[in-house]
């Protein structure tokens, strides 16, 4: 079974295959979910590479290696702008 056919099989399972209105409702909290799970995964792992650039940042200052550690720290902050941008509860 696909992703794309699990709305389908939901609106034959509650009976409202037939019923236009009822199963545009059936689409459209299945797309709200996948959005919401979609959303969830991208705030999850921009979070986790922004924290693992965090750590990288603080290693490549403890090496003085300067011109790689402005370009962590700049990818670093873009990361955690996509975090923010990502937040559900906002």
């Amino acid at each position: 079974m696909t992703q794309a056919s699990t709305p389908q099989l939901r609106a034959r399972q509650a009976g409202t295959a037939n019923d236009p209105a009822l199963l545009d409702a059936v689409f459209d909290s299945a797309s709200v979910e996948a959005w919401a799970q979609h959303r969830q995964l991208q705030f999850e792992v921009s979070r986790y590479i922004e924290l693992l650039l965090g750590e990288l940042a603080t290693m490549a200052r403890a090496a003085e290696l300067k011109h790689l550690l402005h370009f962590i720290e700049l990818t670093r902050q873009e990361a955690g702008d996509q975090t923010r941008r990502c937040r559900i509860d906002r």
